[in-house]
């Protein structure tokens, strides 16, 4: 395997604390658990480690706990040192009356069982995988911090959660002295806008709230391979019903097909242009966004993986005639909001936090009345 690069990765504060997290994070998600898919995974982690990734992303969902035990073998078999890595883990879905949802029971049991997988005494982040309408909000918040108080983790994130939600746990949390969440874990991609751009704005206009954005290449529809509407037999949608169901039809349906066909051949066209990949191009438009903490992605094998690292290298050269020319090919910015004291609509979001030619480590927020840095 060829050297990698560490001078590459650029580090970002995870939200509004003094964790720096690698801009790329690799996660522990495999469409199935065989010799070969392990083996290839671990190959992958090693390079992810040594190009300066120091965020890894598991779950107890993934392989049902395989997930958990892969990355605990990284470490050891590679004797990485703990200081250097930022482990992240979700949980929320299980079967049986109390391993499913959120209550204090699951989500404190849940963290001892991922920490036993991987033998590890501590996670830096834990994470509710999702949304419980059913268990009082403020239990959540009281078992999150209650992990934090013990030493089993650091801080606590949300994933996938509206934003009257994660702003009312904040709101709880305060009121009891708790610790904040800090991150959600959101969907973002070219595809996908509404929740970064449009549904959490106030989130990090009022509590800096960081992101860590999953599907960014929007489960493999946006590095080339589908640009033609048609599934390859050798592909994850090819093999797999369960993500074809889950994916396909949410990207590429009938109602949607036609637009998301003719963004993908532009960004291809774009790519092509620019001598990247379609891939490095979807990337680096999540990267360049200044809300983003860290951007999770994964990788079947090594060459796909050292490909994805070029994003970085696009970043840099990220400028606003590039970024015009594609969104002009996106054509899906969120609708903005309108300004009734000036009479016109407010900025897009994406148009405020989007930076330009510099190494991206910095989050600069400007509003109309404050400028602060993080």
């Amino acid at each position: 395997m060829e050297s990698s690069d560490k001078s590459k990765m650029v580090y970002r504060y995870l939200g509004n604390s003094g964790l720096k997290v690698s801009l790329l994070s690799f996660g522990t998600m495999l469409t199935e658990h065989t010799e070969e898919t392990e083996k290839a995974w671990l190959e992958c982690a090693k390079l992810a480690f040594d190009s300066g990734i120091n965020y890894f992303d598991s779950a107890e969902v993934y392989g049902f706990g395989k997930g958990d035990e892969l990355l605990g073998r990284a470490i050891k078999e590679n004797e990485w040192r703990r200081e250097d890595l930022v482990i992240a883990v979700k949980f929320f879905i299980g079967s049986g009356p109390n391993r499913n949802g959120l209550s204090r029971k699951k989500i404190i049991e849940a963290t001892r069982a991922s920490l036993k997988r991987m033998d590890l005494d501590y996670c830096d982040i834990v994470y509710a995988h999702r949304d419980d309408h059913e268990t009082p909000l403020e239990e959540i918040c009281r078992a999150f911090n209650w992990l934090i108080k013990k030493g089993y983790a650091f801080y606590w994130g949300t994933s996938a959660w509206p934003a009257d939600m994660i702003t009312e746990a904040i709101k709880i949390c305060d009121q009891h002295g708790w610790y904040r969440p800090v991150v959600d874990q959101a969907e973002y991609n070219c595809l996908v806008r509404q929740h970064l751009e449009k549904s959490n704005v106030r989130l990090f206009e009022n509590y800096r709230y960081g992101i860590s954005a999953w599907s960014p290449l929007g489960g493999g529809f946006l590095t080339g391979k589908y640009n033609d509407g048609v599934i390859p037999d050798d592909s994850r949608y090819g093999k797999n019903d369960m993500f074809k169901g889950f994916a396909w039809d949410k990207y590429i349906g009938e109602h949607i097909k036609e637009k998301t066909l003719k963004i993908l051949k532009g960004l291809k066209e774009l790519a092509d242009e620019l001598g990247v990949t379609q891939a490095q191009l979807a990337l680096a438009w999540v990267l360049v966004n200044q809300d983003v903490s860290t951007c999770i992605i994964g990788a079947s094998k090594v060459s796909q993986l050292k490909s994805n690292l070029g994003a970085l290298d696009l970043i840099a050269k990220w400028d606003k005639d590039l970024e015009a020319k594609v969104e002009a090919i996106l054509d899906n910015t969120p609708q903005r909001d309108f300004n009734f004291k000036h009479w016109g609509v407010l900025p897009a979001r994406r148009e405020k936090v989007v930076k330009y030619n510099t190494k991206l480590g910095q989050i600069e927020y400007k509003d109309d009345y404050d400028t602060y840095f993080c």
